[in-house]
């Protein structure tokens, strides 16, 4: 921390004047705030906006950045009472892995942009599991870095980097004679002088990396993801916020002139770091809640509206035939047309789905969602074709064979939508249905996994040859590996044409037994359920964007 250095020595008189007053009142207030916030992002964990977050890691980031800076905070009262050691083991650990946590966390919009990105492919091919054995030659492991994307290499590099940053920390520990008589390096000096010092120097490359070298890099990477959350503008405000910190905290700690003493004195030197730190747990957390509060508030005003609407139109229906005329051009010009409502989602799922995937992954991050309403729709509709003509089938003479191929087909959906332990992005469901749909499907979706580690890898065995698979407009990804890379889809140049997830060949052997329970309704209750999530979540802000689009195009 090396921030009481010049305030006094380590047997200091602590101080509680009005300065020390408002440091206290403003750390109590702060605290109670950054509780309260975290307590609703916990409670709010199933939206959407909350969900798409890796909530234990923003606690932990916002925790370690926290402490430090109330410890800070209140360097000023304690007068010096800290000794050296403890300043030097909370500003070697609290402020770097707090950052640490808080640039993994700023990797999360390329990683979810990247598993949307999958989840298009799966629109194209459904499902291909990327499991790995326990075992590897020292150059299977070098296969695995190359198939590594930029997410997992970078996130992987500031876990080895806090590992580095530790035992860094700790060799400097013992062997400067600063902290130990026995080092072997540097010489005994004073407490106010054991605050300064090359040792010091790794505990702030976390903030110094991040605020110039981290933080530019991972904008430039996201410049063209135009998401809904504001995940851009809020790296941005951080990065901005955190600027002044390492320079002025230098400044302010190696300066000698009256000037800086003087501001020293009431203004220790981490306290510097406090626009930046404040800024990241105010963006973090309250971010997202306000993101909340407006979903909300646009789902209440939707519904009501378009009860309203519905109540006019219903009204006007029992009017005479020489006022529809009238009638029709009040309902028509309503603020809330038709467009947002249920029917109109319904037919756009059934006539257009892409154009909604599309949004859904791009811009919301919820393109499961969209994906697993497309496997339900089409596996519902195989299942009912096979019941108005079985003849056209080669396994239509024994019924039991329609009953384990449509089976096989819906623990592909099941594996690649819904379950956690397989799905790369699961859908948000209800806890009790998705508990029924793991005692359905959940030991055959352990069979699929087995099948999948065995190489069994099989799918769209009945897509005609030469199918042109679009390729991506980058030659490499950021999100996706190299191999992955060229069957990825491009937004702009390509239209939307996904496949039916019946085109897929199951990787389950025939072996498999089709419990007794399982019918064409098994899906029902988790397809009713994410329908209502994109109906209030996604379909305003699909609509809302669309308007925007269309009017930009009409000038």
């Amino acid at each position: 921390m090396a921030s009481s250095s010049l305030i006094g020595d380590d047997d200091g008189a602590p101080i509680f004047d009005s300065l020390a007053k408002f440091y206290t009142s403003v750390a109590i207030v702060w605290t109670v705030v950054i509780l309260s916030g975290a307590g609703l992002l916990i409670a709010n964990r199933r939206e959407q906006c909350i969900r798409i977050r890796n909530l234990s890691l923003v606690l932990s980031a916002v925790g370690c950045l926290h402490v430090y800076w109330i410890l800070c905070l209140v360097a000023y009262s304690m007068n010096g009472r800290y000794p050296c050691v403890a300043e030097y083991w909370i500003m070697s650990i609290y402020l770097p892995l707090g950052i640490a946590l808080f640039q993994a966390n700023s990797m999360q919009l390329l990683s979810i942009f990247g598993i949307q990105e999958k989840l298009l492919l799966a629109a194209h091919r459904p499902y291909v599991p990327h499991l790995t054995g326990r075992t590897y030659s020292s150059g299977r492991y070098l296969d695995k870095w190359r198939q590594l994307n930029l997410v997992q290499r970078t996130e992987f590099g500031i876990g080895l980097g806090m590992v580095i940053q530790i035992i860094l920390s700790l060799c400097i520990f013992l062997t400067s004679r600063k902290f130990q008589s026995f080092g072997t390096w540097d010489v005994r000096v004073s407490p106010s002088e054991c605050r300064r010092g090359p040792e010091w120097v790794p505990s702030i490359l976390w903030q110094l990396t991040w605020s110039w070298l981290f933080a530019p890099y991972v904008l430039w990477k996201i410049r063209n993801i135009h998401d809904v959350h504001h995940w851009r503008l809020q790296i941005t405000i951080c990065l901005i916020a955190n600027l002044p910190g390492s320079p002025m905290w230098f400044a302010a700690l190696y300066s000698s002139t009256a000037t800086w003493e003087a501001i020293n004195k009431y203004w220790v030197p981490a306290l510097w770091f406090t626009p930046g730190i404040v800024t990241m747990e105010a963006v973090t957390i309250f971010f997202p809640l306000y993101e909340v509060l407006i979903s909300r508030r646009r789902k209440a005003h939707m519904l009501e509206q378009i009860q309203v609407w519905n109540d006019k139109r219903a009204s006007k229906i029992d009017e005479p035939d020489s006022r529809i005329s009238t009638s029709q051009s009040e309902i028509s010009g309503h603020h809330v047309p038709e467009i947002y409502s249920r029917d109109a989602m319904e037919q756009c799922l059934l006539e257009d789905p892409g154009t909604l995937l599309r949004f859904a992954a791009a811009k919301e991050f919820s393109g499961e969602n969209i994906i697993f309403l497309n496997y339900v729709r089409d596996w519902k509709a195989w299942w009912a074709k096979i019941g108005e003509s079985q003849l056209e089938y080669d396994w239509a003479q024994d019924p039991e064979n329609h009953r384990q191929h449509m089976f096989k087909i819906a623990v592909e959906i099941h594996a690649s939508c819904v379950n956690l332990e397989t799905a790369q992005f699961p859908i948000n469901i209800e806890s009790q249905i998705y508990s029924n749909l793991m005692d359905l499907f959940g030991e055959a979706s352990l069979m699929l996994v087995r099948e999948a580690q065995g190489g069994n890898s099989r799918y769209y065995s009945n897509i005609p040859d030469g199918y042109p698979m679009p390729t991506h407009r980058k030659k490499f990804s950021t999100v996706i590996t190299v191999e992955e890379d060229k069957h990825a889809l491009c937004y702009d140049a390509f239209p939307f044409e996904s496949h039916s997830i019946m085109h897929v060949e199951s990787r389950l052997p025939d072996s498999v037994v089709v419990p007794g329970r399982f019918s064409s309704r098994v899906f029902d209750q988790a397809e009713k359920s994410v329908k209502n999530l994109v109906f209030t979540n996604t379909w305003p802000k699909f609509v809302e964007s669309s308007s925007r689009t269309s009017s930009i195009h009409s000038k």
